[in-house]
Order: C-alpha cells, then structure tokens, then sequence
C-alpha cells in the first residue's frame, strides 16, 4: 500500500515502515546516523506526525528486510531527519504494531514533547466530518465556502484551532478576492452545513454587539 491511499489519521503518531529505493537514494546517511550502516538498506522506520502544520515521518532507524524480519540501523538521537508526506506519496507503507516502538519511546517522547499542541487543536483532529475537507499534506487546514450577500461564493483554507458545541475556530489562511467581512489571519468561525445532498463546511459570520455605557 502506498502512503497517498492511506488517511492521515491511521498513521498518526504511528511507527510506519516506508520501503522505496528512491527514498533510500535521497538520504544522505551521516544526516541520519553516527555510524551509517554498511548494509544496503531497504527502507526506513519512521515515526509519523504533524510538525507544525506539516505532516511527517521522522526517521527513527533505517531496516533491512529478509521476508519479514526487520533488521534495524538506529539513526542517531542528535539528528532529525524529516520526510514531508508530499514527498514520499508513492513511497510502500506498513504500519507497525506497537511492540515496534518500544525501543524509541524516549525518542517518541522527545519528538511529542518537541511538537506539543494544545488539546484544543488536537481534539480538532479527531473529528472526521471534517476528514472530507481536509488538505492531504495539513490535516489542520480545511477548506471553507464563504457566503455573502449578493457574491458568488468563495473556497478558502482555514487553520482548525479549536472547537465548541459544533462550531469550529480557526485561522483564515488565504486573504479573500470579496468583502466577507475578514481578512487573512482573523480567526473565524465556520461548521458543517448540509447544502441538498452535500456536506460543505461554511463560514459563520459573527457581529459584535457593543452595549451602550
């Protein structure tokens, strides 16, 4: 199976196996290990999250395959070698069960602890009605339909941040061609909406009532 048929969520913070010679050819092997491995390697384990925005798989040994034995070159804990996810779409995947990680739980635990969110935008990552709308390469950015008065529509990519009763926050990416009433980098507020037979997630304009003193 190859990375871009599976969904970002099934390979998050997963140990996943990627095999693909050109990805093999592209690492420079002293940015990876102290010592680099005389064998010819098949592939790399490597840990799967989202760095920033970004989501990758960050090397955590190279392998040689026999059948299915593993045979594991540690990479070194002072280096950190990233593959953004457009970089190895076509790459062979196997994500490994959990008895697989135990020798790099503490290299796991730094790269979590280096790449901590708040449970805001984590539990903003859970929610698959939003799966559909998500960008492949930044599960934390969906794409919007903004609505106004007398214009035509208009997709824009929004940050997930955060999430209430439904109503989703985040942060407008793309500055808009039409006068919605905000600009790139507010945050605004936007939930899914059924318009005919089709989901769409839709901007929710809000309007600030000022009492008077």
């Amino acid at each position: 199976m190859k990375v871009e048929e599976i969904f970002f969520r099934d390979m998050y913070r997963q140990i996943c196996l990627l095999t693909d010679k050109s990805l093999v050819d592209a690492v420079k092997w002293r940015d990876a290990f102290d010592y680099p491995p005389e064998e010819k390697l098949d592939g790399f384990l490597t840990y799967a999250y989202i760095d920033g925005e970004t989501f990758v798989f960050e090397i955590l040994a190279g392998v040689r395959l026999s059948g299915e034995r593993i045979k594991n070159f540690i990479a070194s804990y002072k280096k950190s070698v990233k593959f953004k996810r457009n970089q190895v779409d076509d790459a062979e995947i196997r994500i490994l069960t959990a008895e697989y990680s135990l020798p790099f739980r503490d290299r796991i635990a730094m790269i979590n602890d280096r790449n901590e969110v708040d449970a805001a935008r984590e539990e903003t990552r859970l929610i698959k009605n939003l799966d559909a709308f998500r960008h492949p390469h930044y599960p934390d950015d969906v794409v919007v339909y903004f609505l106004g008065a007398n214009q035509q529509p208009e997709l824009l990519w929004v940050r997930c941040m955060s999430v209430d009763e439904n109503i989703l926050t985040g942060e407008l990416l793309n500055e808009p061609t039409k006068d919605f009433g905000c600009h790139a980098g507010d945050n605004v507020k936007f939930g899914v909406a059924q318009i005919g037979a089709q989901n769409i997630l839709l901007y929710l304009p809000t309007t600030e009532v000022t009492a008077d003193a």
